[in-house]
């Protein structure tokens, strides 16, 4: 799954010293969309639901006129749209960003935008343009995992209660300890107002592969501006697309911070949305971060590894070999609801679903990554 965002500065923010992010949402209808070509159109919709040009770079077939938002706003998506669209976004006095692709029901981060434009060249757009604000806490990332007393351990609640950092314990014997995260309260989705919490009762599953994803973020975001970008996630994955939570089960920045993603706890089996088909039989950690031609650094490499480690340390699986999987099917999934596939114990989300994520970049270290990894479990 692939957060896309747009170029631009994030949004200023001035909350309480020490505070949590805090987010908001708002919707506005999508206004008429113009049909550019209307032959490639009609063809497009006898090929099927994916339509013309789905993850290939054929012609714009539809687009929106600019949109003013109601009112600044840092992510934007059509909710719920799971098939590939484009996005530009605009703050007022500045020049527009450039096109963005978003699949996989994830929206653009557009870090202070006014105006948004879209288009598409496979499926007709239509629906509700779904925006998220968010105010950025005031303690970095860095400060923020270094803080607390203990970890949770793999029967852990996941829900942050202990308002500090979860650090990392001993694993069980001859396993990789558990690493530490930035819990759920830090990065704001425990707060009743602004926050972003659960629908439901996590379920669990069982895990027997890693997915790899980025979140097609600016690259330069700053460690206080990090967990306000994993809240704004949250809650466009929660209140636009009406999944239970976030998708991601863990997700790292470029700084080597580990956050924690879905609630239901940390070592357990957490069903999450982040690879449709598949989310009750793996466990997934997005790169926040643009990985399409940058490399993912040395440090979220190593903290990739060590999350992959521990959740294969406490699953029993290796890191090497592949496992079977059985499709639940979906928009998204390769694979017919199901059938059996045959997938690297740590791959790529492009591996088994209809996107482009974890980027051209990531997923030529996602090798390594697999090699690390496996050393670190002993293997």
């Amino acid at each position: 799954m692939a957060l896309a965002i747009a170029a631009g500065a994030l949004a200023a923010a001035t909350p309480a010293f020490g505070a949590a992010p805090s987010g908001a949402d708002f919707t506005q209808d999508l206004p008429a969309v113009e049909t550019l070509r209307p032959a490639l159109a009609r063809s497009a919709a006898i090929d099927g639901d994916r339509g013309y040009g789905y993850l290939d770079h054929g012609p714009v077939l539809y687009r929106s006129a600019p949109v003013r938002a109601p009112e600044r706003f840092d992510l934007v998506g059509v909710a719920g749209e799971t098939h590939a669209l484009e996005y530009r976004t605009r703050r007022d006095g500045r020049p527009w960003t450039n096109w963005v692709e978003a699949d996989n029901g994830d929206p653009v981060y557009a870090g202070g935008a006014d105006l948004v434009q879209v288009r598409s060249r496979g499926v007709p757009i239509s629906g509700v343009l779904h925006y998220v604000s968010v105010d950025d806490g005031t303690v970095p990332a860095s400060r923020l995992a270094a803080r607390g007393s203990g970890g949770t351990g793999p029967g852990g609640s996941g829900g942050g209660k202990s308002g500090g950092g979860k650090k990392g314990g001993k694993g069980g014997k001859g396993l990789p300890p558990q690493p530490t995260f930035i819990s759920r309260a830090q990065w704001g989705a425990n707060a009743t107002v602004g926050g972003c919490i659960p629908r439901a009762t996590p379920e669990t599953g069982r895990i027997k592969a890693g997915v790899i994803h980025h979140t097609v973020s600016t690259n330069t975001y700053t460690q206080a501006e990090a967990p306000g970008l994993v809240l704004g996630i949250c809650r466009y994955h929660r209140n636009a697309n009406g999944w239970n939570d976030i998708g991601y089960n863990a997700l790292v920045d470029r700084f080597g911070n580990l956050y924690e993603g879905r609630a239901g706890g940390l070592g357990r089996a957490v069903i999450g949305a982040q690879a449709e088909g598949i989310n009750s039989q793996t466990t997934g950690i997005a790169s926040i971060g643009d990985n399409r031609e940058k490399s993912a650094g040395p440090k979220e490499v190593k903290s990739i590894v060590k999350y992959l480690a521990w959740k294969f340390g406490i699953a029993g699986i290796p890191a090497t070999g592949r496992a079977t999987l059985t499709s639940a099917g979906g928009s998204t999934q390769r694979t017919p609801e199901g059938e059996r596939m045959r997938v690297p114990r740590i791959f790529p989300h492009m591996e088994t679903n209809f996107t482009e994520c974890a980027g051209a970049a990531l997923n030529a270290q996602v090798p390594k990554i697999r090699r690390k990894v496996a050393r670190r479990l002993g293997g």
